[in-house]
């Protein structure tokens, strides 16, 4: 007869955990493998884990845990991207108001889908580097070019930092024209994680056929194209997340207009401060520059 290691685990598990179950009193014969509480449905009403537990193999991995976890329909990252396309505000309201079990966390919500628009970008980042930087090249200084050269390429490699550093600005855009409406810092944070997120896929489409097609010049107009978008959405879910506040519906789409467009004038001024940064630098690194620089003339000859 063999040794069933599984069996034995289980077995051992449910044991330790019966020893540690909460209320006290006889262990049940059906008991939560995790904490040992006695299960009554689907679920342990104590920490909440399954009751339906199995032996992890490679195929349940791969054609159950995974897919589930992720592209569950009434659940998890494509339900959440679903709702926050059709109901943003309304998903975000029922978030912080309790309804979380079939959201996807919001900061792994906006990580995981910068994470692969950066992964796709990638791809396509050095003919979209190569359109951007030539038109700066061709229209701009010496100094500007350089430095905006350096500016595209830092953000075309590294697009989801500059999502991360405008996360908490846009929050605090937010805090300051709803903070009287009932909403504090840390719930606009992750309702502004739920918003980037989906952005960043929403404009990863309207780029994605301009990369596809490779032209310089509608490359360009779709990365300006972006910000259409993103202006209209924020609009959209701010609107809805004041459908609680005693506001008149011009008032209520007011507020929300003034929250994007501060946005929008955080956005360039984070843009502006980081190039300003990136010019002193560059100046730092090429004295020669700067407007008022003058070429080093050679050394005289020595006199004879």
């Amino acid at each position: 007869m063999s040794f069933d290691y599984s069996t034995h685990l289980t077995a051992v598990v449910a044991t330790e955990a019966l020893e540690t179950a909460p209320g006290g009193g006889p262990p049940a014969h059906h008991a939560c493998l995790d904490c040992g509480a006695a299960l009554a449905d689907r679920f342990c009403a104590h920490c909440g884990q399954p009751a339906d537990t199995h032996r992890i193999t490679l195929k349940h991995l791969l054609f159950h845990d995974l897919p589930h976890s992720v592209w569950h329909v009434d659940k998890g990252l494509a339900y959440t991207f679903y709702q926050m396309l059709t109901r943003p505000g309304l998903t975000i309201r029922g978030y912080l108001a309790g309804q979380r079990t079939r959201q996807f966390r919001p900061i792994s919500y906006m990580l995981l889908l910068l994470g692969l628009s950066a992964l796709l970008m990638s791809a396509f980042q050095p003919a979209l580097l190569k359109a951007m930087v030539s038109d700066q090249t061709e229209q701009n200084p010496a100094l500007v070019s350089v430095v905006m050269e350096r500016y595209l390429t830092l953000y075309l490699k590294h697009p989801a930092l500059g999502q991360l550093v405008l996360l908490p600005l846009n929050t605090l855009a937010a805090w300051f024209l709803l903070r009287r409406k009932g909403y504090n810092f840390a719930e606009l944070l992750l309702a502004n994680a739920f918003i980037s997120g989906t952005l960043t896929i929403i404009n990863m489409a309207i780029m994605l056929p301009a990369l596809l097609f490779g032209n310089p010049t509608t490359l360009k107009i779709a990365s300006q194209l972006v910000f259409i978008p993103t202006v209209f959405y924020s609009l959209w879910v701010n609107a809805q997340l004041l459908l609680a506040a005693p506001l008149t519906t011009v008032r209520r789409y007011g507020r929300a207009l003034s929250i994007a467009l501060l946005q929008v004038v955080l956005m360039f001024v984070a843009i502006m401060v980081f190039i300003i940064i990136l010019t002193v630098q560059v100046l730092r690194e090429r004295p020669d520059l700067r407007p008022n620089a003058t070429p080093k003339k050679p050394q005289a000859a020595a006199t004879r």
